[in-house]
């Protein structure tokens, strides 16, 4: 029976898993149609490559977006205002995006995001962000 105290007494005195609060705030919505989606990427700004995403109602003015769990690291964020509903970034004829977006450190407004320049470190308890949808 001693043995089995020991254990268990490891097991409460092992260190939590490593998870942090990431706070991401969709700056200068423009309306309340539609919805704000949020990658948080670790490769590349490809969908596939973001552990973690989210969304929330679009509001006039600033969306908060609340992911819980994310492993401490380093990440790129993009954000879009889907304001038609449709769950995806519309672009016009020549691939450019038709619906407000942002990227962590406001890259991508001149051209394409540099995904290592948009990198944010993310660290416990909980990290926030400002991203400016234009």
């Amino acid at each position: 029976m001693r043995r089995a105290g020991c254990i268990l007494g490891l097991v409460f005195i092992a260190p939590a898993a490593q998870a942090a609060t990431l706070t991401i705030r969709a700056e200068g919505v423009a309306s309340a149609q539609g919805m704000i989606y949020a990658g948080i990427c670790d490769t590349s700004f490809d969908e596939r490559t973001c552990p973690y995403r989210d969304r929330e109602a679009a509001r006039l003015g600033t969306v908060e977006l609340r992911i819980r769990n994310v492993k401490p690291g380093s990440y790129s964020i993009a954000v879009f205002h889907d304001t038609n509903g449709n769950g995806k970034l519309d672009r016009n004829i020549l691939g450019l995006p038709s619906e407000p977006y942002g990227f962590s450190n406001d890259v991508g407004r001149r051209g394409p995001p540099n995904f290592d320049a948009a990198r944010i470190v993310v660290r416990e308890p909980s990290t926030t962000i400002v991203i400016p949808v234009r």
